[in-house]
């Protein structure tokens, strides 16, 4: 006997996938499986574009927040980006080696980031937005 596909093209009404609230409907069935498909697609395109805008808030949120560079606690380059979010949170990433920190101060962004020397982390690879 060949694959399932082959099985069930040659007796369809064997196939469960042809079967809606336990009656034989192969042609509705498989108009409601497009149709969950082209809503999926859909989905998945609303959610890249939302992911999009996000990104692009967060980015112009960043590019405004800029305060200085300076060098780097892990690879001492000057290219430790420095952020001012608000009077009580800051952040920073170095442009080099991928190491950041974040706090209630500079200070203390800048401790925070030292705190991970050697654990190898990144900022450009953090997970989603």
């Amino acid at each position: 006997m060949g694959e399932w596909s082959e099985y069930f093209e040659d007796f369809p009404e064997e196939n469960p996938a042809n079967y809606i609230n336990g009656r034989f409907a192969p042609e509705e069935a498989r108009q409601r499986a497009e149709q969950s498909y082209r809503v999926q697609q859909q989905r998945e395109a609303a959610n890249a574009e939302i992911n999009d805008l996000i990104r692009q808030a967060k980015s112009d949120s960043k590019r405004q927040s800029f305060v200085e560079l300076e060098p780097c606690v892990q690879c001492g380059e000057t290219k430790l980006s420095i952020y001012k979010y608000r009077d009580d949170y800051f952040s920073c990433e170095c442009e080099s080696c991928g190491i950041y920190g974040d706090g209630i101060h500079k200070a203390a962004a800048i401790a925070s980031a030292e705190s991970r020397i050697g654990e190898f982390i990144d900022w450009r690879e953090k997970k989603g937005f």
